[in-house]
């Protein structure tokens, strides 16, 4: 019988950060087209960055991606276990997270909660089939160790996108 356990990264997955970032980047004036990558792949105290990532109205007004929704939903209600493992540090993002998951209705197991460079050990224990990420770094930590993983293409990931496997969307994914 197939393992019927996936994981997925929430932020820049499942949700769109992105499109967020750049909406508070340009009414604060911070700087036009500010390369904020380290805000989202690596453990860093920006006060911009923190300023933010404290705010619960941010979490809040975060949208899902179209095809995550659809597709993580599909998935759920084909008896697949999709595992939430986020590297969620502030208290708002971590509070808002599950009240995020039911308003927007996406099935899936109770999210898990980790640092940065740290899911792996997590994943593990889940044994997934596979593993969608947007961090290059939590990808290369993945393969590494032998787990089937997915980058997904962000623009902050680019370079990557040649050298570790890469997915447009969740729909690329060839579940059967």
């Amino acid at each position: 019988m197939k393992n019927k356990n996936i994981v997925l990264d929430l932020d820049g997955v499942i949700a769109d950060i992105s499109s967020s970032i750049d909406e508070y980047i340009a009414g604060t004036g911070v700087k036009e087209h500010y390369d904020y990558t380290h805000w989202l792949t690596s453990d860093n105290d920006d006060k911009e960055a923190m300023k933010l990532f404290n705010d619960p109205l941010f979490w809040k007004n975060l949208k899902p991606y179209e095809d995550a929704w659809h597709q993580v939903n599909k998935w759920f209600s084909e008896g697949i276990d999709v595992h939430i493992v986020t590297a969620r540090r502030c208290e708002a993002a971590v509070q808002n997270t599950s009240p995020w998951l039911d308003g927007w209705r996406i099935a899936t197991l109770e999210p898990v909660f980790t640092g940065i460079h740290q899911k792996y050990e997590v994943i593990k224990d889940i044994n997934p089939q596979f593993v969608v990420e947007d961090n290059p770094n939590e990808v290369k930590i993945l393969i590494d160790n032998g787990v089937n993983a997915f980058l997904r293409k962000q623009w902050y990931n680019e370079p990557y996108w040649e050298t570790l496997p890469t997915i447009e969307t969740l729909y690329d994914i060839d579940w059967n």
